[in-house]
């Protein structure tokens, strides 16, 4: 997603563009809220309405962010299929809630719908919501499937309406600051890129039979990462790796891999990932180029470091993906709410119009990845078509066989 805070009037415009630099998220609402309330006085502003679907892990960092931006958003409905959340969610947030969705998208209070429920339903609910007239941001992935990813991006452009899938790393401060440096040529020419994306604590076995597996849930959006410091579609992909988990490898799933991305320019991307970090959640980026090399730290609990006579004591990294990108949840949020104020007309909704094209990409490229290890060889982008057709007819030959 772009930054769009032009839209909004100048004391908000600043305050949105810096909510990144905040660390601290009562700093942001607080000043966010206030610019609004300024504003307010002479224009008063309409809160957007809320549809958010599902109230589960991914569904909690939203909450939190609409709890610290209510002069902004209101959330009008809580939906999930376990009515007990759901209806524990409303009486907190002062809503209505549902085990369906069909409701909130009759409700014309609600502008946008926020889909956090489990993977496999993320396409559904995408392409009942946009056909309901709504604006629809979605965890990632939006789907495991090219075909599916290409229908709602299509649907989007057809419809006239922002689809934004939430990689909540674009608008990490760090990682901000990282892809400007790369923009603005100060290591020339970029050769290299490197993430390291490894979890902590591991996800609960439920998330991990219902989330696309490891190549569309943990790879995917270091895929993305990788094509928005590139600005670059892969060439070819090559991935491997190894399932030391038990439980995860009946799933047909691995817990650790590692990428290597080749693109037409000579740019070589490598990424690894793992479910489990057992000291706390660690994610880098690098970037090498001709004048120079950029480096995306990880984050720690502190900037402290002690030394005495027995050496140096560094601080711990901080724990979770929540504490990890708590910000950079806000800062998403407040950016989509932003382009849907900025309305069908302006500028920023026709340009995130023709950014939200790479979906597609994206999902290609983790698609390939995961073909790569299944095939134990690289996969070439431009076959990737024909093999997957070559795959599946193996899969029903196979199938028959055993019939």
């Amino acid at each position: 997603m772009i930054s769009i805070f032009a839209t909004f009037p100048p004391s908000i415009a600043r305050a949105s563009y810096n909510c990144c630099e905040f660390m601290d998220k009562a700093k942001l609402a607080g000043e966010l809220g206030k610019a609004i309330d300024d504003v307010s006085k002479v224009a008063p502003i309409a809160k957007v309405g809320i549809a958010l679907i599902g109230l589960g892990r991914s569904g909690k960092y939203f909450i939190t962010s609409m709890r610290s931006l209510t002069t902004v958003v209101s959330l009008k409905w809580a939906i999930d299929i376990d009515t007990q959340e759901a209806q524990k969610v409303a009486s907190e947030m002062k809503c209505k809630c549902d085990a369906k969705l069909d409701a909130a998208l009759a409700d014309p209070e609600v502008r946008i719908v926020i889909i956090s429920s489990t993977t496999d339903t993320h396409f559904h609910f995408v392409m009942q919501s946009l056909r309901a007239g709504k604006a629809v941001f979605v965890e990632k992935p939006l789907a495991c499937s090219i075909e599916e990813v290409q229908q709602a991006v299509n649907l989007a452009k057809e419809l006239d309406l922002p689809l934004v899938c939430g990689y909540q790393r674009r608008t990490d401060k760090n990682f901000k600051v990282l892809k400007k440096q790369v923009d603005d040529g100060n290591i020339g020419v970029t050769k290299l890129i490197k993430v390291c994306l490894r979890d902590s604590p591991m996800p609960p076995l439920s998330f991990l039979r219902t989330c696309g597996g490891i190549f569309h849930d943990q790879v995917n959006p270091a895929l993305d990462l990788c094509q928005w410091l590139s600005n670059e579609e892969p060439e070819s992909i090559t991935a491997t790796g190894h399932c030391y988990h038990p439980e995860i490898q009946k799933m047909g799933d691995l817990d650790t891999v590692a990428v290597l991305v080749k693109y037409q320019s000579g740019l070589v991307a490598v990424v690894d990932t793992s479910r489990e970090s057992m000291y706390g959640y660690d994610e880098r980026i690098e970037a090498f180029g001709s004048r120079g090399m950029l480096t995306a730290k990880n984050h720690m609990t502190s900037t402290v470091e002690v030394a005495t006579a027995s050496g140096h004591l560094l601080p711990t990294a901080v724990w979770s993906f929540p504490e990890r990108f708590d910000q950079a949840y806000t800062a998403e949020l407040v950016e989509f709410v932003a382009l849907v104020n900025a309305g069908q007309q302006s500028d920023a909704h026709k340009l995130e119009q023709q950014k939200m094209m790479r979906h597609p990409g994206v999902t290609r490229a983790a698609v390939a990845a995961e073909l790569s290890w299944r095939l134990g060889k690289t996969v070439h982008l431009k076959e990737l078509d024909s093999l997957l057709e070559q795959s599946m007819h193996e899969r029903d030959a196979k199938k028959r066989k055993c019939e």
